[in-house]
């Protein structure tokens, strides 16, 4: 019975659908310091985002994204785009934990990232390093909305601890 348990779980976090049609445009900054911890609380309310198994993989999402926290626990699929200097290969999948304000004395293209009508992920430090190089500050991506049972805190937890074995 456990075995039947461990391999509906390790099939269960393979599970992956994506909303819509392909791939939309955006960029993506980071925030909150090299371990994350800065990324805590947020607009979304879930506090300690290790503790609730949410880890690094989180993103503060622009007005445009937000939708007025119907957003929150959202997951995103984010790939850096068409920027050789910058981009690395690969794609992450986050989980949308946060805010990310509009600065409007600022322009939208210097420095007003998050400022509406843009599309903008504010990605937890350490995750942003998985598709760009640090010192690029702001990549241009593609993203799709994504279900993923990884991104959710109870399969992000378990799979943490049983993908290892299922390997």
């Amino acid at each position: 019975m456990a075995f039947l348990w461990l391999v509906s779980l390790g099939f269960l976090s393979m599970i992956r659908a994506v909303y819509g049609s392909g791939w939309t445009s955006a960029h993506a900054t980071f925030y909150g310091g090299g371990d994350a911890t800065g990324t805590m609380g947020g607009a979304c309310g879930y506090g300690n985002l290790y503790s609730q198994g949410y880890g690094t993989n989180t993103a503060a999402l622009s007005t445009a994204l937000f939708n007025n926290g119907f957003s929150c626990g959202a997951c995103y699929e984010i790939q850096c785009n068409d920027d050789p200097q910058w981009c690395l290969p690969g794609s992450i999948v986050v989980t949308a934990t946060n805010f990310c304000p509009p600065n409007n004395a600022l322009p939208n293209d210097n420095g007003g990232w998050c400022n509406p009508p843009l599309e903008h992920f504010d990605l937890s430090e350490p995750v942003f390093q998985h598709i760009a190089k640090f010192r690029a500050g702001i990549v241009p991506v593609q993203y799709r909305r994504f279900v993923d049972f990884v991104c959710l805190p109870f399969f992000a937890i378990l799979s943490s601890f049983l993908m290892p074995l299922l390997n």
